[in-house]
């Protein structure tokens, strides 16, 4: 029985970490600088749910679920961020960064299932770079701005408080809408995206109390990119470590009950 355990335990955790083992971080997303609250996250592939921590790694098929009273927020490898608000799953679903300088060829798509997410981009300079976030309604795309995407049942509400953003509804071909900074939207299902308005009361205070001090941070952690890349990879040493440590005990543990069952066999005359 023990050495059925030690086979089990053994495999949750390799799998578990199956995503540096196989090589994942020469594709890193980007990491956690703020996990407020139960936030969790469910690696590409996996079935169970991690909880989630300053400087812990994001990879492409990678989950993102906040609770209650919950936020998150993620710095990508170039610089733009992500905030997550409470009650929110969203999937990264891709994210590309052609090698070589700040100019290269950038795509990164978010699925959004319910929930709010803010978004403060760097300027994507290649002409064929895209940042598109999917909802059940919509797909918001952009090149560099600020802005908001909130998913509800059957519709999604996108705020611009920076920049333009392409709004358009996924089931109605040639139905979009170019919202423009201090402007939002609304998708209902099945419907087109509505002629965009002045923010409403609502954005106005969210762009008043949330927006603004996200905008700091940003700023703040853009000058220390490095460094919070180097704390991301000392995790991720960390990591590789542990497990190796715990293949390692695994091992001699087998191999400690393989010589006890080995004694305790008749000799054989």
């Amino acid at each position: 029985m023990k050495k059925i355990v030690i086979f089990v335990l053994c495999g949750i955790i390799l799998s578990a970490f199956s995503v540096i083992s196989l090589g994942k971080e020469q594709i890193l997303v980007g990491s956690f600088t703020t996990v407020k609250g139960k936030v969790t996250v469910q690696r590409g592939g996996e079935e169970k749910w991690e909880k989630a921590d300053v400087d812990m790694p994001v990879y492409p098929g990678d989950k993102v679920k906040t609770e209650a009273k919950s936020e998150a927020e993620l710095i990508l490898d170039d610089g733009s961020m992500l905030r997550i608000e409470e009650k929110t799953l969203i999937e990264i679903v891709d994210s590309k960064i052609e090698e070589g300088t700040e100019e290269g060829k950038k795509s990164f798509l978010i699925n959004l299932g319910l929930g709010k997410v803010l978004n403060n981009l760097k300027k994507l300079i290649h002409k064929e770079s895209r940042y598109n976030i999917k909802t059940q309604t919509a797909v918001a795309g952009v090149r560099g701005t600020e802005f908001s995407v909130e998913s509800q049942k059957d519709k999604t509400e996108v705020a611009v408080f920076e920049g333009e953003v392409d709004v358009s509804a996924p089931i109605i071909s040639g139905q979009s809408v170019r919202v423009s900074q201090d402007q939002q939207t609304l998708v209902e299902k099945g419907k087109a995206p509505l002629t965009p308005q002045a923010l409403s009361k609502k954005s106005r205070l969210y762009r008043e109390n949330i927006v603004a001090k996200f905008r700091q941070r940003v700023e703040q952690n853009r000058l220390r990119l490095e460094e919070i890349r180097n704390r991301r990879q000392v995790k991720i040493e960390a990591m590789k470590k542990k497990v190796e440590d715990f293949k390692k005990r695994t091992q001699e543990k087998i191999q400690q009950q393989k010589e006890k069952k080995e004694e305790k066999l008749p000799t054989v005359k």
